[in-house]
């Protein structure tokens, strides 16, 4: 069983409002990233920060989709995660985030069949860096290493995979080679981000 946990707790601080309820091209822009994921997993879970944001969120994304408040009080990423590896039934998971509304399909499907006999999955830049909101983890040893961290105050959602053993690293350029303008990148967390998405958007329907 696969899962997608969509993290939306953020405080939107560059967007001033909920960003991942934000309209784009006509919809909630989490509505987006639920339409690219719903097909490819067994479930998909959206984690909040507030029981505001959940009944928020759940006027919006209707019926078939979890929404979980944040355990923790004090959110962030690493939290959402903690959240949402406790909540989910898969083996293993995507993480990705509210306003990440091009996700590729065959890029999701790669990262779960290449994750498989390890604890993750990531894309890896030549200097190190890796993509941990575009990422598939393995529940039971990822759910340890976040609650690590937690407890020992260091809330960097990407160090779940920096930490564990087998984690499969992958090169960007596969990356590159499947999705040339990196989309599936593209997160809308600006006013300026979200006008290049409907821009974006508009092309793709031409």
């Amino acid at each position: 069983m696969r899962s997608a946990i969509i993290l939306a707790g953020g405080r939107s601080t560059r967007m001033d409002e909920d960003k991942g309820l934000k309209e784009l091209d006509g919809e909630p822009m989490v509505a987006h990233v639920i339409r690219r994921l719903r097909d490819l997993v067994d479930e998909v879970l959206l984690v909040v920060g507030t029981d505001e944001q959940k009944a928020a969120y759940s006027s919006v994304v209707g019926d078939g989709f979890r929404v979980i408040a944040d355990v923790y009080e004090s959110g962030s990423p690493l939290v959402g995660a903690i959240t949402g590896l406790r909540s989910c039934q898969g083996g293993y998971a995507l993480i990705t985030a509210c306003d990440m509304p091009f996700l590729s399909g065959k890029i999701i499907r790669m990262l779960f069949e290449v994750a498989e006999g390890y604890n993750g999955a990531v894309f890896q830049w030549p200097n190190g860096w890796i993509e941990p909101l575009i990422a598939v983890y393995k529940v039971e040893p990822s759910l340890r290493k976040a609650q690590d961290l937690y407890d020992s105050d260091d809330l960097r959602i990407r160090k779940i995979l920096l930490e564990m053993p087998n984690v499969n690293y992958i090169k960007i350029d596969i990356l590159k080679n499947i999705d040339p303008e990196l989309l599936t990148l593209f997160d809308a967390d600006t006013r300026e981000a979200l006008r290049k998405a409907e821009s974006i958007l508009r092309k793709v329907e031409e």
